[in-house]
């Protein structure tokens, strides 16, 4: 596959490390020469933070209905009445423009925006044109692709009465019947014709995000950590994206985080099993020994961290959270999957009832297009922006208490410098 030249730098520093601020001071430059830019953040919480570090009318947001501001509707004048008469004089009405519609909007006007990574994902293969000379710029990574479940009789369905077309050699998905609108697989034909779709197995499509947006981009920045575990770094690797790191680790300050975080080292870690506390192994647990985890974490929680309820946190996979909750830390449920956020910046402990892994589909989707996933690199990552919600993030002491082994020791080996490398690297599929 043709080399993508295009210029994309990631700027990977752990949290706290001053990227977003960066950040900002390199927008400011792009404002006073008059270069156009998008930055596109995980929240909409964080959007009035940053737009606030700009002038009024310097950078736009896509608003709500009920938020104050411009550009969120179109003016419509029906000059034509009821008599087929052309009436100068019509009442003019307004008409509210999605977010989506607001984006590419202001998009066309060349004016500089700052929205979530959710309205990102969103845009579609025609929107493209919108985005040349933008520089792009991601605080923290988009997830590139989504697994779809189907169902072996719908997909049965699909293919058999030649609704869709299968390429045998990329498996990309084709819905082919332009007049078909019954309500059954009316979802499925609209994805296909914003998206790009891949057939995975008899189950499941896979979505992936359209490159060509990415392709139309100037420039792109991405403000991360450990890129290289990422999706979106082994999407880039299919498409043959070449892109810089930029990194800032060093081992003084690892020693210094080291030193905060109290990890238990207790007999209730002693789980058999690399596998233990995955999404599988909890699934299977029974009531008794989902009510051995929990009364272990509620006594570390006491009698060893010492922590009050207000003061503790937890986790685990949204649909076992309840199964996992126990007595002294019932509230202090933080999702698995939380970042960049600063609501638990008082937490004192912390227990992690995970170990994380990708779906099967998603490394066989990247398999068979010849990029091997790093796994445990994208598990520490996870893990990391977690345990940086609570306290550390505020250079405080914190307790730890991770029961996984595997997840244990990805935590420890970061912490020893085991994943530090060299600054300034150039990687290309």
């Amino acid at each position: 596959m043709k080399e993508n030249k295009q210029k994309i730098r990631v700027y990977d520093a752990i949290m706290g490390s001053g990227k977003t601020h960066d950040a900002i001071e390199r927008m400011r430059n792009y404002l006073e020469i008059g270069q156009k830019f998008i930055y596109i953040t995980p929240f909409l919480s964080e959007i009035d933070r940053v737009k606030n570090s700009f002038k009024n009318n310097e950078v736009f947001t896509p608003l709500n209905m009920d938020e104050k501001g411009s550009g969120k509707y179109i003016v419509e004048s029906n000059l034509i009445d009821e008599n087929e008469n052309i009436d100068l004089n019509a009442k003019k009405s307004y008409k509210y423009l999605n977010k989506s519609a607001q984006f590419l909007k202001m998009a066309s006007q060349g004016k500089s925006i700052i929205s979530t990574h959710s309205l990102f994902i969103s845009l579609k293969k025609e929107d493209l044109s919108s985005f040349h000379d933008y520089i792009l710029i991601l605080d923290e990574v988009v997830t590139p692709l989504k697994i779809i479940k189907v169902g072996a009789k719908d997909i049965g369905i699909l293919k058999n009465q030649e609704l869709v077309l299968i390429n045998q050699e990329t498996n990309e998905v084709k819905f082919i019947d332009d007049d078909y609108n019954d309500a059954a697989f009316r979802g499925v034909k609209t994805l296909c014709k914003n998206n790009t779709v891949f057939y995975l197995d008899k189950y499941f499509f896979a979505w992936v995000f359209p490159v060509e947006i990415f392709k139309e981009f100037k420039e792109i920045q991405i403000l991360t950590y450990l890129f290289e575990g990422s999706l979106l770094s082994a999407y880039f690797k299919i498409y043959s994206f070449q892109y810089d790191m930029i990194r800032k680790d060093s081992h003084e300050e690892l020693l210094r985080f080291k030193q905060l975080l109290n990890i238990y080292g207790g007999s209730p870690n002693k789980v058999i099993g690399l596998n233990s506390y995955s999404k599988t192994w909890i699934y299977n647990l029974s009531k008794n020994d989902a009510r051995k985890i929990t009364d272990a974490t509620s006594n570390i929680f006491k009698r060893i961290f010492k922590t009050k309820s207000h003061e503790n946190g937890y986790t685990t996979f949204k649909d076992f959270n309840k199964k996992l909750a126990g007595k002294g830390y019932t509230k202090g449920f933080i999702p698995i999957n939380a970042r960049a956020s600063n609501e638990f910046k008082d937490i004192k402990s912390m227990a992690y009832l995970g170990n994380r892994y990708y779906d099967p589909q998603i490394n066989s989707f990247f398999r068979e297009r010849g990029v091997e996933l790093n796994e445990d690199l994208w598990a520490l990552s996870e893990l990391i922006q977690w345990i940086w919600r609570g306290c550390i993030r505020e250079k405080k002491e914190m307790n730890l208490y991770i029961p996984s082994l595997r997840m244990r020791r990805l935590l420890c080996d970061w912490l020893d410098g085991k994943y530090i490398i060299s600054n300034d690297l150039k990687i290309t599929a």
